[in-house]
C-alpha cells in the first residue's frame, strides 16, 4: 500500500508540473499589442488652486508630462516667473524621474529679457523669449504654450503668441496630444 501512495503522489505531483507549465506556456491568452494611444494627457489640479502647472518632456522625450508646482494660500507666481522656471528645466523630483525639457536653457545675463503681457479674455498671453522660436520644436512649443496658458487662466484655454528675436507664432492654445 506504501508503493502505490508513492506512486500516486509521484503522479499527483507531474500533473500538476505538466498543468502549471502549461498555463505559463499559453500566457492566459494575453496577445503582444503595439502603442495604444488613449487621448488626451493626464492633466493635473494643483492643490488649492494656487500655483502653476509645469509641462516637461518625459523621458522617452515623446509626451509632455504635468508636473504641479504649489504654493501657499495668499501667494500667486508671477507670469514671467512662471517662463523663467520653465526654461531653467525640471529641478529636484521631476529631473530624478527622467523629466527634461525641449526649450533651450538661457544664461543667467538673458533671464531678464523674458516678459509675459497681461491676461485678456480676448487675446490671451503674449510671451517675449530673447531666442529664436521660429525653429522650435512642436514639443517646445507646447510646452510654452501648456505651462502657460493653463497656469495663467486655468479655467479656461487661453490663446498665448510666442515671439522671439526672429518672429512671432500665431496665437495658439494648450494641445498636449503633440
Amino acid at each position: 500500500m506504501t508503493a502505490r501512495r508513492t506512486r500516486y503522489r509521484a503522479a499527483t505531483a507531474t500533473a500538476a508540473l505538466v498543468a502549471g507549465c502549461a498555463l505559463l506556456l499559453t500566457g492566459c491568452g494575453i496577445k503582444r499589442s503595439g502603442v495604444v494611444d488613449s487621448g488626451h494627457a493626464a492633466t493635473v489640479k494643483v492643490p488649492n488652486g494656487k500655483g502653476a502647472v509645469f509641462y516637461f518632456v518625459s523621458k522617452e522625450g515623446d509626451r509632455l508630462i504635468p508636473v504641479p508646482f504649489p504654493v501657499d494660500s495668499g501667494y500667486t507666481i508671477a507670469p514671467t516667473a512662471i517662463v523663467r522656471l520653465l526654461l531653467e528645466g525640471p529641478t529636484g523630483p521631476s529631473h530624478a524621474a527622467g523629466l527634461t525639457t525641449a526649450l533651450p536653457r538661457l544664461p543667467a545675463a538673458q533671464t531678464e529679457a523674458v516678459a509675459v503681457s497681461a491676461y485678456s479674455p480676448d487675446d490671451g498671453i503674449t510671451v517675449r523669449v530673447p531666442f529664436a522660436v521660429g525653429g522650435l520644436s512642436e514639443l517646445a512649443h507646447s510646452q510654452l504654450m501648456c505651462t502657460v496658458g493653463l497656469s495663467i487662466a486655468p479655467d479656461r484655454p487661453s490663446p498665448v503668441t510666442l515671439q522671439g528675436t526672429d518672429t512671432t507664432l500665431p496665437s495658439a492654445e494648450c494641445d498636449t496630444r503633440r
